[in-house]
């Protein structure tokens, strides 16, 4: 065999086979192998000749750094630069400036436009057209991988011995690509992107319907429709699409710029409209793919994305890509187009590259034609079910389970663009259930891993047990667990793509299953148990449903809280109205059991209750007296109450049995139990809403003092500070009292109610002071200031009480935040949907006598996105050092931080700590030599 040709594929490989080289070494010395090698190739010898010539015939490909034809001298797309090089269309993972570049006319176009290759170089041809060089005929055929994509179909002009090389190529018919043509050859060189038999693209029509929905179902809700596509091929196949259906679109610069050079090439497209800084309504916006994290795009507050992508067809997509949805819309052949491209080519030999190219080939073996990767190395044993069973179609199996329905239910409302839409996935879903799994599963598509009414059961799964548990899952490496928790800054993305690198055993599991484990969670008494249940539980879950589980623990499966869409979903689903299920939702706060009233037509007796916590109604603040008398002093009076530096609860009691709880719904027994005591004491089943203070020595203490209880246990008291800082509860509410539910009475009757109480001891009722006219509320808050209060809390007494509302029935009226020039020294990575930028920013004040900067706190709020993605962009290019998701950077931006007030803390290495900052502004003006110092600091602490 000429040219040192290894094996009798005719293709030359630097990558040998191992095992060839084995028989072409016992075959120079046949004598020196053992008896049963000696047999085989005895046989083999027999056919060599025959094989020899018949590969002969063929013209001769070498693979060496890239695809070469030795007898022309000719590469096809070559990565390096060659003499003379045939480049099948102009992306750049295909072009190297070649001194002589061989290409369709309209690629000519492209390259000379994209890559500012001096037109002497290229040599574009017409599609169809012959020509003779070298002893052999050439012709070029549309590829319809891109517009101006071709095939090269080369014929020997001494034997006839052909071949075609494909480079990238799409057997079905797109909108801007020429549609492709085979032509029948010897060998066929074929990229096999998508080689794997699960590669199995949906009609075309199809896909083109799908995103058109999505477009469509974004423009109705009033939000920008948003296109990845690479910037020259699928984005011009994305703007024919919407141009074909008269919606009109925004082309991000480059591909505005591609598809200028696509219309001058021969492409029918209008000439793009520039997208700048902003998206007119009804308008889409077409984008490449490394623009989702671009600055611009980033400002689009109400941006709704999609990827397109032949890659969409895994599960994971658009998990990977961080998009709102996936489509496979791709410009490669599907499998069934690689085995069409075959058929119709019927060559004698066929050699793959790219993507799956060996198994690939292995399947076209095993259908009986000869098929070797360029790269070599093949397994002749490998047959298409050995193909299966090591792919899998590359996915685990997913057992038919309640747990599996749950999951597709979630992944389909996440996926779907429409609001009316959700609610009719979610109605459905919810009207299909039992009794015990439709509780179970409104109550986690809430939010709530529990009911309300479960108010000791705390999962206290963080983080570090999470991650603990899905690495004894996966037995995967701290390292990679670090890797993919860095692109997705997600707890339950995080999981699925970590379980799906694992080999996990799923066994069908329902609802009630993962309630239990839910329940073991609660009871186990430190995070090496809880690691250990949870680490079994994901290691018997598919990872679309490890996803699942993550979500439900860390709230994270809150479905359409926008809107109440999940209570209209449950409305909808038992044929109620929207109205009857909020108002049921607000009393008894727990989804699960308002949907088995709702199902039971017996919302009627939603009631509230004792020890199931309310959201508690919040007041809208105001900048001045003038502005509460404007909305409050309509009837000549206004009710007004001190607001306290403390902490917003709600006391619950029935029978002997009492509970306080947060704002947040979060128990709070263990940390105030004397409060409980008391309660026993107050006659009656109630509920009270009100404040926690810090009291002590006939006076109000501060916020920072009563801190100090948070997160501590029965009888610990203060570990270093001495016995626990005494408390009291301020009532200002009556929600149930004397066996009736409050809630809609006015705020005048539930005063009276509350009144009736006759509070003692720790607790008292909160005085109430009547103004008339503005100078009477701009006196009571000087008083209440001068007490040591924050402001005051403005009241209409007519008004009834409105769970989780902030309406303008309550008004606040606090004092003018002071502030603080302060420097930033760090910048942390966000979180949610600030997981791509450096949102979270902690500030430092100069200590006058060291001159170093000294750390004061840490805020994330109060700039608006644009201004997050210029700090980002700065402190990315000033960063000192990386440390997990913190940067340090160069001390040279001055925010200005307003804050509650300060106090002396050991937190901080100033020794001072800011209650509530937020940023106010970026200080342009303003340099490190400018900013503020610890000693005036020092001047506006409390007490």
């Amino acid at each position: 065999m000429k040219r040192g040709r290894t094996n009798w594929t005719g293709v030359v490989s630097e990558e040998r086979n191992s095992a060839s080289q084995e028989v072409f070494a016992s075959f120079r010395a046949p004598f020196a192998v053992p008896s049963f090698w000696y047999l085989r190739l005895c046989i083999f010898s027999v056919f060599t000749q025959e094989i020899d010539d018949w590969v002969g015939r063929l013209i001769e490909v070498i693979h060496r750094g890239g695809v070469h034809l030795p007898e022309l001298d000719l590469w096809l797309d070559p990565h390096g630069a060659r003499d003379w090089a045939f480049v099948s269309h102009a992306h750049f993972d295909h072009f190297a400036k070649h001194e002589r570049i061989l290409c369709s006319a309209p690629s000519a176009s492209l390259v000379k436009h994209r890559f500012r290759v001096a037109e002497r170089r290229i040599e574009g041809h017409a599609f169809g057209e012959p020509w003779q060089e070298r002893g052999f005929e050439f012709r070029l055929l549309p590829a319809g991988h891109i517009a101006g994509s071709a095939m090269i179909h080369l014929t020997r002009l001494r034997d006839g011995a052909t071949l075609l090389y494909t480079g990238d190529f799409k057997v079905r018919h797109g909108l801007t690509a020429e549609p492709a043509e085979f032509l029948p050859a010897d060998t066929l060189i074929m990229e096999t992107t998508f080689g794997l038999p699960h590669y199995v693209f949906p009609p075309e029509d199809e896909i083109q319907r799908s995103i058109l929905h999505f477009v469509r179902s974004a423009l109705d809700d009033g939000e920008v429709p948003v296109l990845l596509g690479y910037s020259l091929g699928k984005a011009q196949e994305a703007v024919a699409l919407l141009v074909r259906e008269g919606i009109p679109c925004l082309q991000h610069k480059t591909v505005a710029a591609m598809t200028d050079a696509c219309r001058v090439s021969g492409v029918e497209l209008p000439e793009p409209v520039l997208f700048e800084k902003e998206v007119p309504e009804g308008h889409a916006l077409v984008c490449p793919p490394n623009a989702v994290r671009s600055n611009a795009l980033r400002r689009i507050r109400n941006r709704r994305v999609a990827m397109l992508t032949g890659w969409a067809l895994n599960a994971n997509a658009h998990y990977r890509y961080l998009t709102d949805a996936a489509f496979p819309l791709s410009d490669h052949a599907d499998f069934p187009g690689l085995l069409e491209a075959v058929d119709r080519v019927d060559p004698k030999r066929v050699l793959t590259l790219h993507g799956s190219a060996r198994e690939f080939a292995a399947e076209l073996r095993n259908r009986g034609r000869e098929a070797w990767s360029v790269f070599g190395n093949d397994q002749l044993e490998l047959r298409i079910d050995a193909l299966r069973e090591k792919t899998g179609d590359r996915r685990h199996p997913r057992p038919e389970c309640g747990l599996r329905e749950f999951t597709e239910l979630c992944e389909s409302v996440e996926r779907s663009p429409g609001r009316i839409e959700k609610i009719r996935l979610l109605a459905g879903y919810l009207s299909g259930l039992e009794d015990a799994d439709l509780k179970r599963a409104a109550t986690w598509l809430s939010g709530r891993a529990f009911g309300r009414a479960h108010r000791h059961r705390a999962l206290k799964v963080g983080p570090a047990v999470i991650r603990q548990a899905l690495l004894g899952a996966s037995g995967l490496p701290l390292s990679r667990y670090k890797a993919i928790s860095a692109t997705q800054n997600e707890s339950a993305r995080t999981a699925r793509l970590l379980m799906e690198e694992s080999s996990p055993n799923p066994q069908p599991v329902g609802l009630g299953d993962i309630e239990l484990l839910l329940e073991r969670l609660a009871v186990s008494e430190g995070s090496l148990e809880r690691v250990d249940h949870l680490a079994r539980a994901f290691a018997a879950l598919h990872p679309n449903e490890t996803s699942s589980v993550v979500r439900i623990i860390t709230g994270g499966l809150r479905i359409g809280s926008k809107e109440g869409l999940l209570e209209d979903a449950v409305a909808e689903a038992f044929g109620r109205t929207g109205p009857a299920i909020r108002d049921a939702h607000m009393r008894v706060g727990d989804l699960g059991e308002v949907a088995l009233l709702a199902r039971t037509d017996r919302l009627e007796s939603a009631q509230l209750r004792p020890l199931v916590p309310v959201l508690p109604m919040l007041a809208s603040p105001e900048p001045d007296a003038e502005s509460i008398w404007e909305r409050l002093g309509g009837d000549g009076r206004v009710w007004l109450e001190d607001k306290f530096d403390g902490i917003r609860a709600q006391v619950h009691k029935v029978g002997d049995e009492v509970g306080i709880f947060s704002r947040d719904l979060r128990a709070l027994d263990a940390e105030f139990p004397e409060l409980l005591e008391e309660m026993r004491e107050i006659d009656g089943d109630l509920i009270l809403d009100g404040e926690i203070i810090a009291y002590a020595e006939g006076r109000k203490l501060s916020f920072f003092d009563l801190q100090k209880r948070l997160g501590r246990t029965k009888g610990q008291g203060d570990l270093f500070l001495g016995a626990a800082v005494p408390v009291r509860f301020v009532a200002f509410d009556a929600l149930h009292a004397g066996g009736r539910d409050l809630l809609k009475e006015s705020l005048g009757v539930r005063r009276r109610a509350l009144e009736s109480l006759k509070l003692s001891g720790s607790f008292q009722m909160i005085e109430v002071v009547e103004a008339g006219s503005i100078d009477e509320i701009e006196q009571a808050f000087k008083r209440s200031r001068k007490a040591g209060n924050e402001g005051l809390i403005a009241k209409d007494p007519d008004s009834a009480y409105l769970p989780g509302r902030r309406g303008k029935a309550w008004l606040k009226l606090k004092q003018a935040m002071p502030t603080l020039d302060c420097i930033v020294i760090k910048a942390q990575q966000g979180h949610g949907r600030r997981a791509e930028v450096l949102s979270d920013y902690t500030f430092a004040l100069r200590d006058e006598t060291s001159g170093e900067l000294r750390t004061v706190g840490k805020a994330y709020s109060g700039l608006t996105d644009p201004e997050i993605e210029e700090l980002t962009e700065h402190f990315k290019q000033r960063t000192l050092s990386v440390a997990r998701r913190v940067h340090t950077v160069e001390p040279d931006v001055v925010l200005e931080i307003a804050f509650d007030s300060i106090r002396r803390s050991k937190r901080h290495d100033s020794g001072l700590a800011m209650r509530f900052p937020r940023i106010k502004a970026i200080r342009r003006d303003k340099t490190i030599d400018d900013i503020d110092t610890l000693a005036y600091a020092e001047t506006l602490l409390d007490g």
